[in-house]
């Protein structure tokens, strides 16, 4: 067993190396011989857990997926105060959430050309979109969602705003920047517990009013 939790947390370190290379240096800069630099590993000893490149960018998705699980999972509280907390982990606000949304976007956008490496990108999407939806059901659960808004649509549109107000923060050298990104999501949630607007323009109210027109005439 220690053997096990020793190799575990020499992954972890290994992984989380790599991370930061990816944040401060780029995608170009990670590497075996680069990790190792930056672990004081052997490069030999790095290869005996990631035998390749490959392995080291999957594990990276997987390792940022594991720390936003866990901190999620650490959360204690309930309705409203937790829906807020479950996403602010998903947001660059501090260091740490930082270097992971940085290292997502770099692996990111190289999974959109690496078919190997699309599954692994695609699983740590898959577990924001999960995010999200718990976010909705705890709104729901609480009350604090309207009941004619569309739970499935609102989990998409609230996934496309975190994404947008991940990577504005990205480029906002604000001190502020955080909790622009907060109160952002913070307004999104309250305007939830309204009806949803009314849309003009489209077929079926169209069709309402040729109806309505018609029988006036």
């Amino acid at each position: 067993m220690p053997r096990r939790i020793d190799t575990e947390a020499r992954t972890a370190e290994i992984a989380g190396a790599a991370l930061r290379i990816l944040e401060r240096d780029g995608l170009a800069s990670l590497s075996v011989r680069g990790v190792a630099a930056e672990t004081g590993l052997a490069p030999a000893s790095l290869r005996r857990i990631f035998p390749t490149q490959q392995d080291l960018r999957e594990y990276c998705f997987e390792l940022i997926e594991e720390r936003a699980t866990a901190r999620i999972a650490a959360l204690d509280l309930s309705g409203r105060e937790l829906a807020e907390a479950l996403l602010a982990q998903l947001l660059p606000l501090d260091g740490v959430r930082r270097l992971e949304f940085v290292a997502q976007v770099q692996l990111g956008v190289l999974a959109l050309t690496d078919q190997a490496l699309r599954p692994a990108a695609q699983r740590l999407s898959a577990a924001v979109d999960r995010a999200c939806v718990a976010a909705i059901g705890i709104l729901v659960g609480a009350r604090l969602f309207h009941a004619h808004r569309d739970a499935a649509f609102e989990a998409r549109r609230l996934r496309a705003l975190l994404d947008g107000v991940a990577m504005l923060g990205l480029w906002d050298g604000d001190a502020e920047a955080p909790q622009h990104a907060l109160d952002t999501v913070t307004h999104h949630l309250d305007e939830l517990a309204l009806p949803p607007p009314h849309r003009t323009g489209g077929a079926l109210e169209r069709s309402q009013t040729r109806a309505s027109s018609d029988e006036k005439r």
